[in-house]
C-alpha cells in the first residue's frame, strides 16, 4: 500500500477535496507529515489507476498538475478534444475541467500535483499570469525526444528531492517546477508573443496588501483585520467586486483566502515557535481564545494544541 503524504491543506474544504482525489484515483491512504507548505506530491501512472472510470467523467482536481506523459490518449476539456501521442506534457489547473482516457497499455506518466499554496509559497505570485495556466483549461504540448529527456531530468530531480531528507527540499522542488513551466512556456511562442508587461492587476494587489498586514503583526501589533471589507476599502473596491474578481480567478471567496491565510500563519506560529495558544490568537486578530481554537477547529479539523504535538 503506497503513503500519501500529509495533505497539509489551510482549508477544510480543500482537504476534503484532495481527500476524494486521493480516494478515488490513489491507491493509497493519506497520512500525517507535516513538511511542506500546502499539498504537494509526485505521482506515477501506475499510481493512479484505482478506479479508471472516475477519469473518464467531466471534472476538477482540486491542485494545479503537470504531467509528463508517454503514449496514446485523449483528454476531453470544456472546450476541446485533444488527441495526444508520443512525447507529451499537460499542465491545468484546479479550475480546469477534463476527461481523459488510454486503452494504450504502455501508456506512462510522471506527475507533479500542487495545491495554490504550495506554489505561491512566499512569493505570493499571481499563478494565472503564467501562460500554461491561463483560460481556465488544460494546456497540452507535444515534445520530442530530447524535449522530452530534458524535462524528464526535472521530473527525475524532483523525485530525488521528495524522497531526499535535505531540509530545503520544498524550496528546491518548488524552482524546479517553475524551471519545468518557464522551460515549456519558451518552446510555444504562442504562448507570450501577445503577453504585455504584467500589470498589477486586484488581485496581485489584494495579495500583497493582505502580506504586508500579516509582515507587520508581532509581539505589540495584532494582525490588523479579517475583514474583505478592511482589504477591498484599501483596494478602492466593493466587496462584491473584490470578492468577484477573487472568485473568478481562483474559484475561492476573499473571505476563504483570508481565512487559509491566517491558518498558514498560525501553522508556522505553532510549529515553530514558543508563543502560548492564546498569544498567538491575539496576534491573529481573535480577541478571545476561545474563539480561535473554534475558528481552528473548523478550518484544520482539529485543535491548534492538537497540532502542535501533531
Amino acid at each position: 500500500m503506497r503513503k500519501i503524504p500529509n495533505l497539509n491543506s489551510n482549508n477544510l474544504m480543500v482537504i476534503s477535496d484532495i481527500n476524494i482525489f486521493y480516494d478515488q484515483y490513489v491507491d493509497g491512504v493519506p497520512y500525517s507529515e507535516g513538511t511542506f507548505t500546502g499539498h504537494f506530491d509526485y505521482l506515477l501512472w501506475k499510481d493512479l489507476q484505482k478506479d479508471l472510470s472516475a477519469c473518464e467523467r467531466l471534472q476538477r482536481k482540486p491542485f494545479y498538475k503537470i504531467a509528463l506523459v508517454h503514449g496514446n490518449a485523449t483528454y476531453q476539456s470544456k472546450s476541446k478534444k485533444i488527441d495526444i501521442s508520443g512525447n507529451s506534457i499537460i499542465f491545468s489547473d484546479p479550475m480546469a475541467r477534463f476527461t481523459f482516457e488510454t486503452k494504450d497499455k504502455q501508456f506512462v506518466g510522471k506527475y507533479c500535483v500542487c495545491s495554490d499554496t504550495f506554489l505561491r509559497s512566499a512569493s505570493r505570485i499571481s499563478l494565472t499570469t503564467l501562460p500554461v495556466f491561463q483560460k481556465r483549461d488544460i494546456y497540452v504540448k507535444s515534445l520530442s525526444e530530447i524535449q522530452y529527456d530534458e524535462l524528464m531530468l526535472l521530473f527525475n530531480e524532483i523525485d530525488d528531492d521528495y524522497k531526499s531528507s535535505y531540509p530545503f527540499r520544498e524550496q528546491l522542488i518548488r524552482n524546479r517546477i517553475f524551471d519545468i513551466i518557464h522551460y515549456v512556456q519558451k518552446l510555444d511562442k504562442t504562448l507570450y508573443e501577445n503577453v504585455v508587461a504584467h500589470q498589477e492587476s486586484i488581485e496581485d494587489r489584494f495579495r500583497k496588501i493582505l502580506e504586508n498586514t500579516f509582515f507587520n503583526i508581532g509581539k505589540d501589533n495584532m494582525l490588523e483585520s479579517k475583514s474583505p471589507s478592511y482589504y477591498a476599502g484599501l483596494l478602492n473596491v466593493t466587496v462584491d467586486q473584490l470578492n468577484r474578481i477573487i472568485k473568478n480567478l481562483t474559484g475561492k471567496t476573499t473571505q476563504a483566502i483570508i481565512h487559509e491565510r491566517i491558518i498558514e500563519e498560525a501553522n508556522v506560529l505553532l510549529k515553530h515557535g514558543t508563543l502560548s495558544i492564546k498569544e498567538i490568537g491575539w496576534r491573529l486578530h481573535f480577541q478571545e481564545t476561545s474563539h480561535f481554537q473554534n475558528f481552528y477547529k473548523r478550518q484544520v479539523g482539529c485543535t491548534p494544541m492538537e497540532f502542535r504535538k501533531g
